[in-house]
């Protein structure tokens, strides 16, 4: 399998050396479209603005954090099952 891969790329690697079947003005004037397409890419948006500040501020969040009080009168394995 990898023998006729190797071929069939050695045969279209060759016979792309030789001759072409399209004329040279035909190449000339594809290459011209697609200079004038890649200068229409090229160009790209630019925002009018800039967007809005939408990161809350530090106070915000400090209100929102509450204190957990843990109390102490039993430790968390005390109520596992013993035998």
């Amino acid at each position: 399998m990898n023998l006729l891969l190797l071929l069939s790329a050695l045969l279209s690697a060759l016979t792309g050396i030789g001759g072409s079947v399209r004329s040279p003005d035909v190449a000339q004037a594809v290459a011209g479209q697609s200079v004038v397409a890649a200068a229409t890419t090229a160009r790209r948006a630019v925002p009018t603005h800039r967007p809005a500040d939408v990161m809350p501020q530090g106070s915000r969040i400090a209100a929102v954090v509450t204190a957990w009080s843990l109390s102490p009168t039993q430790p968390f394995w005390a109520a596992r099952r013993r035998e």
